[in-house]
């Protein structure tokens, strides 16, 4: 009889570890789909992200050009200039205040993300100012190229 008992523990030890295994797999291929899909909803945020700042961007080229082109302005106390083709730009002793540019493009729209702040830099690069953003560890940057905006990621 122990031996039947034996022999009845030892399949159903198996018949656990087998389920274990299959919980397991399933377990580890959600968490494979998870980040995928968490990857692409990134993406996205930051496609969105740049198509928000394009169009704040594209507004205040309008409101340029109703306002019969004036060089400075002001909204929410932000006070920014117009390039010659009437793009927004956020020039602080001839380097971009890239908070206040963000803030200006996004209305004031905070950024948020698990709580985790905007990482923002600006300089120099071959002589053209832009402002650096990183949003979930990607780079959505700010050019003004000839008097143009870019905004790319």
């Amino acid at each position: 009889m122990s031996h039947s008992m034996d022999k009845f523990k030892s399949e159903v030890r198996l018949k656990n570890m087998a389920w274990a295994a299959v919980i397991l797999l399933l377990i580890s291929v959600l968490l494979y789909k998870w980040q995928q899909i968490e990857n692409k909803a990134e993406d996205t945020q930051l496609i969105l992200t740049q198509n928000n700042l394009y169009q704040g961007a594209v507004n205040l080229k309008q409101q340029w050009e109703i306002n019969n082109k004036p060089y400075r302005d002001h909204i929410n106390g932000i006070d920014f200039q117009y390039t010659p083709l009437g793009w927004p730009i956020v020039n602080i002793h001839n380097q971009l205040d890239c908070h206040k540019l963000w803030q200006l493009l996004t209305n004031n729209i905070h950024y948020s993300n698990h709580n985790e702040s905007l990482y923002v830099t600006n300089g120099k690069l071959t002589d053209i100012n832009h402002c650096t953003y990183i949003i979930n560890n990607k780079a959505l940057a700010i050019f003004y190229i000839g008097g143009k905006i870019r905004i790319v990621i």
